[in-house]
């Protein structure tokens, strides 16, 4: 709804995790190191964890995109699987076409590990959401961490999850699996500098060259109202750009962001930290999250607004 307000070419703060809009901060580089360093030394087990939104799984797949030639990779998103199913999607992510029992698969993958070694090909498997694994999915994965040779761990597997995977894996069942991950990264939020350079990045990749700006103190509470997790700012200044376009703003401003957040809470996409901001003089409440609240705003602030909105046409 606001990109041609904006000059933009494509909606900045989209949720989905597109490694073109991937922000490499301090502690995004740190976990990318980590996974390199974890692959390339034949560690067999990595684990990646983080809180909900912290950009795991762009990190991931930004990852993925930037594997040497000789590397063959699967990505397994859903993991709430049996056994069975799990290697069956890893065969067939890898290409294999095995149809058979847990014996055939295993036989088969073993092979394909085996002829990959020989030809200097790494092979890895990424595992997103990973905390959902069952405790027997879990344990198929540390049998196949077992298929190795003298010298290194043929299959590089990484657990990619939310910080109940580190509390699932300290459990008396899971002891053998816990001592085989050696390479160990928690992915924390942005600070607030950080915070700045992601916003301004998605902007600059999305084409906004200087069309619009967030002032310094509007930036000072996305960060406190997302504590810096990456998929809240999005959500937030998604919010606080439709609200600017309404109200017939190229700067973002304390007042805008405030507006933004407080619709936030109410919706219950945040929690009720910033109330004291949302006060009396920003009503009446104005819902930016659909058109036809942009065109009840119309009708109050004149109709080359409703018109505008209506076309789509910039100013």
């Amino acid at each position: 709804m606001y990109e041609k307000y904006f000059y933009l070419k494509e909606k900045p703060f989209h949720i989905t995790p597109d490694p073109r809009f991937l922000y490499l901060g301090s502690k995004h580089r740190e976990a990318i190191e980590l996974l390199a360093y974890g692959i390339s030394g034949k560690k067999g087990f990595i684990m990646l964890t983080g809180e909900v939104g912290t950009g795991k799984t762009t990190l991931s797949r930004a990852f993925l995109d930037k594997l040497p030639k000789k590397t063959a990779s699967a990505l397994i998103l859903n993991p709430v699987l049996s056994e069975l199913d799990l290697l069956k999607t890893i065969t067939d992510d890898f290409g294999l076409g095995i149809r058979g029992n847990v014996k055939e698969h295993l036989d088969g993958l073993n092979a394909f590990l085996m002829k990959n070694a020989l030809d200097g090909i790494t092979t890895i498997v990424i595992i997103d959401e990973a905390q959902n694994l069952s405790l027997p999915t879990m344990e198929m994965l540390r049998l196949l961490s077992n298929i190795e040779t003298q010298r290194e761990k043929l299959l590089q597997i990484v657990l990619v999850g939310q910080p109940e995977l580190k509390e699932k894996l300290l459990t008396r069942e899971l002891r053998q699996l816990n001592q085989r991950v050696i390479a160990r990264y928690h992915l924390e939020p942005l600070e607030r500098p950080e915070t700045e350079a992601y916003i301004n990045n998605r902007l600059m990749i999305a084409g906004a060259n200087g069309n619009v700006r967030f002032t310094s103190d509007a930036l000072d509470l996305v960060q406190r109202a997302s504590t810096g997790i990456p998929r809240i700012i999005n959500i937030i200044c998604d919010r606080a750009l439709t609200a600017a376009f309404i109200s017939d703003k190229r700067i973002v401003d304390i007042e805008i962001i405030t507006r933004a957040v407080c619709e936030l809470e109410d919706e219950g996409y945040l929690k009720e930290s910033l109330a004291d901001r949302c006060a009396a003089r920003f009503l009446p409440h104005i819902a930016v999250s659909t058109l036809a609240a942009g065109i009840a705003a119309g009708l109050r602030w004149g109709t080359p607004l409703i018109q505008r909105m209506m076309t789509g046409a910039a100013w």
